[in-house]
């Protein structure tokens, strides 16, 4: 390694802050999974999605978007989706990320179990059903031989 080479990679070392170590809680699974999110309470714009969690654990989920709307702190309605463990839960905003390509990546913890969608029906929502609900479709059974 030569002397540019030493002082760069010096550099990168004191460079990155000690707060940086993964301070996560619950290991997360590295998985694309559908999630349908609707902006809650008074505060900011009305908007709902349909995104995919890049990866989520017991506690919260991260995922990519083009929605500028989301802030830190602010409270979601979501419904992850785990195949017939759909279930609906207020979340909290506690991170977002600038991306390239005008793209976001958007940190939630889940606060509590919800139920103020129940009887609320977007198109949004009816399609996220659609694509939940072939994640628990089960498996085709083997054919026997009638021999």
């Amino acid at each position: 390694m030569n002397e540019l080479q030493q002082r760069i990679f010096a550099e990168e070392t004191q460079e990155a802050p000690a707060s940086q170590a993964d301070r996560r809680r619950e290991p997360r699974t590295q998985t694309a999974r559908p999630v349908y999110l609707q902006s809650a309470g008074a505060a900011g714009t009305h908007f709902e999605e349909v995104r995919t969690m890049a990866n989520f654990s017991r506690t919260g989920f991260y995922f990519l978007t083009h929605t500028g709307s989301y802030r830190e702190g602010m409270q979601l309605h979501v419904i992850p989706a785990f195949g017939c463990f759909n279930f609906e839960y207020v979340a909290e905003v506690v991170r977002i990320e600038k991306l390239p390509f005008g793209e976001y990546g958007v940190a939630v913890r889940l606060l509590r179990l919800g139920n103020s969608l129940v009887n609320s029906s977007t198109i949004t929502k009816s399609a996220f059903q659609s694509f939940a609900l072939v994640d628990h479709v089960p498996p085709p059974s083997p054919q026997q031989d009638s021999n």
